[in-house]
């Protein structure tokens, strides 16, 4: 983990580099978990769909709300959390920034954002092929390529391709139906014919085809087990086409980017029982989400006393879903088994203007200040019907609303090597409405607002190698986002809840105290509780003092890396989560305790070739990434895996 300053920025920026992520073998969206302090994924195993990102207490809920933390690939913002890629291309760097980025950035992060970059083209032609084996039959290949096609044309490809068995095994089935499959590749085609302009074409495309999710029974003594009917699959396909321009003038830059993303779940199948033998209890949902957007900035020259940037974002997104769920009614003597069909439609615009100001006060103080203006229209058209003999359930509704995020931040040098940091925000997170309630329950949700504030500390020291940043933050969120089950029916509604205080530390650690060895660290602990919340469907239900769910105690990580002079290399790193409670009840079923994962890696890495020898969860720890109380099941987590890694580069 890096712990470098960005010059603009008034607060701690973790940036993650290629090589951080090949020292914690970060393959996935998810493995970022632990890296990053603060940050943590919740993986349902589904490629995304149903996932939860959570940043310093604040989380998405499973299907419909905004996310609380923006993602961003080469400045294309992505839309709903379950829209985040689960596999992770070829990095050059990853930045995350904590605390809401409204002011910032288009795309609006009000908990935070992730930034990723994929490398930009050579001046002459290279490459690398890539080829893994490993554990379940795990197949994994590589191509990646960049430089000139003549004049002032550049390119980079990449090309991935991913399999393996499953985990899983079904006794039913007498078969593992949780196999994997991904392939897809990204394209950027830049157009250089001066130093001060770029045109960039930028292509993405990705298809999945997987089997069944990875679910088994809280009760069942082994969670590599189930006993499910029927093979559930993810068929998911992702699409993006972008066009960015840069321009450099004497007074600074603009830059637009303009993108338009397409991202098609047909079908996902679950069986929501998970036995045989004990009816055909099922759920089917095809989904497509369709996002237009369009970003214009201009930002200062870096060497300006008065730094700036400033922007127009616009976004929409269109979601459009069918949903069929069947299971046995608890009606005896008879027991029919109920259909229930929810089709649905549900469009998001948001129109922004965003602009932030650091003043270089003195040789050692900076203050930074900035403001968002946001306008959002959310409006649903859904219908539920059942074979039942009750009246289709209709919900026609729209709302709109502005809202403004402010930033005010200090920075101030104690020495050459140390910064000191406050910062103080406002970010907001739209409201809208979900497709699985009934309008008696209540399909819409209100605005969620939080209050963050931090302090902390980076020490920098380049004559040392080393690099430490401590924070501490208090959010007040009101308004809190987060699903709720109805009792007595099939509805699973987002509410409020009243208010919400998150609090924590944050640490993170580079270091290279002599040549050839690595060190890496770091570790989040957050206290995220329910200052006021009363379940609207339960009387009495009051949560006052319970732990947010999604939500681990802390995360960390620590990492070293030694490289040999004969071009051997050694490296282990470890990856710890904190208890975790999957419901706003803390019910102790639904809680995942406290897990340390342990990985490692040996190799040999010339300039033109290596090979390396992995393990990833080598005590084989048994855990659960995703628990669901509605079904009383949990993704377990990846077993113990081995593998062999082949590079060469061209």
């Amino acid at each position: 983990m890096e712990a470098e300053r960005i010059e603009d920025e008034p607060s701690a920026v973790s940036v993650i580099s290629s090589q951080s992520l090949e020292l914690f073998q970060a393959r996935s969206f998810s493995d970022l978990s632990g890296i990053v302090p603060g940050f943590n994924v919740v993986s349902a195993d589904s490629r995304g769909y149903g996932q939860v990102v959570a940043m310093r207490g604040s989380t998405n809920t499973l299907f419909f709300s905004p996310p609380a933390l923006g993602l961003t690939i080469d400045d294309v913002p992505l839309g709903d959390a379950y829209s985040y890629p689960s596999e992770l291309l070829e990095l050059s760097e990853i930045r995350v920034y904590r605390g809401p980025q409204g002011p910032n950035f288009g795309r609006n992060g009000p908990a935070g954002m992730v930034e990723m970059f994929t490398s930009r083209p050579c001046e002459k032609m290279e490459g690398s092929f890539s080829a893994e084996y490993g554990s379940y039959n795990h197949v994994g290949l590589g191509l990646q390529t960049s430089g000139p096609l003549g004049g002032d044309l550049f390119y980079t490809l990449q090309l991935f391709h991913d399999q393996r068995d499953g985990y899983v095994r079904n006794t039913f089935l007498n078969d593992e139906t949780d196999d994997r499959e991904a392939t897809g590749g990204l394209l950027n085609l830049f157009w250089n014919p001066s130093d001060d302009f770029e045109l960039r074409l930028r292509f993405y495309a990705e298809h999945i085809n997987d089997g069944s999710q990875r679910l088994s029974s809280l009760f069942s003594p082994d969670p590599f087990n189930d006993s499910s009917d029927f093979r559930g699959v993810t068929d998911l396909e992702r699409y993006q086409f972008s066009i960015h321009s840069r321009k450099a003038f004497a007074w600074g830059k603009m830059e637009t980017i303009t993108s338009y993303q397409t991202w098609d779940l047909n079908p996902s199948t679950v069986d929501l029982d998970l036995m045989a033998g004990v009816g055909d209890n099922r759920s089917r949902i095809d989904q497509n989400q369709d996002l237009i957007s369009n970003e214009i900035r201009f930002s200062s020259a870096d060497e300006a006393r008065l730094r700036w940037r400033a922007g127009f974002f616009q976004m929409m997104i269109d979601n459009d879903g069918f949903t069929t769920r069947r299971f046995l009614v608890p009606s005896p003597p008879f027991f029919p088994t109920a259909n229930e069909d929810t089709r649905f439609s549900i469009d998001q615009l948001n129109l922004a203007t965003f602009g932030n100001v650091t003043w270089q006060a003195s040789e050692r103080l900076a203050v930074d200040a900035g403001l968002r203006l946001d306008y959002y229209e959310s409006e649903i058209d859904r219908l539920k019907t059942t074979n039942l003999g009750a009246p289709p359930a209709s919900v026609r509704d729209s709302q709109d609303e502005m809202f403004v995020s402010p930033v005010l931040g200090l920075t101030y040098s104690v020495t050459p090597t140390v910064d000191w940091f406050v910062r103080s925000s406002i970010g907001n997170k739209p409201g809208g409405f979900t497709a699985f309630v009934d309008q008696a329950n209540g399909p819409a949700y209100d605005r969620e607002t939080n209050w963050s504030n931090e302090i902390g500390i980076q020490y920098d020291n380049p004559d040392q190698n080393l690099r430490i940043g401590l924070r501490g933050f208090w959010d007040q969120i009101d308004d809190y986002q987060l699903n709720q089950p109805v009792p007595g029916s099939t509805d699973f509604a987002i509410v409020n809840a009243d208010e919400v205080t998150s609090r924590g530390v944050e640490l993170d650690l580079a270091w290279t105290p002599v040549e050839r060895l690595t060190v890496r660290g770091s570790l989040g602990y957050v206290n995220a509780e329910f200052d006021s919340y009363a379940d609207p469907f339960t009387l009495g239900a009051n949560f006052n003092g319970r732990e947010v769910p999604f939500v681990p105690e802390y995360t960390g990580s620590a990492g070293v890396r030694y490289d040999f002079e004969n071009g051997f290399y050694t490296q282990t790193s470890v990856r710890v989560s904190g208890l975790t409670r999957f419901d706003a009840a803390n019910t102790g079923l639904f809680t995942q305790d406290a897990y340390m994962l342990w990985d490692a890696e040996i190799g040999y890495a010339t300039e033109r070739f290596s090979i390396a020898f992995f393990g990833r969860n080598l005590l084989d720890e048994n855990y659960y990434s995703f628990i669901n109380p509605q079904i009383t099941a949990g993704s377990p987590g990846d077993p113990q895996l081995f593998g062999l890694r082949l590079r060469t580069i061209f």
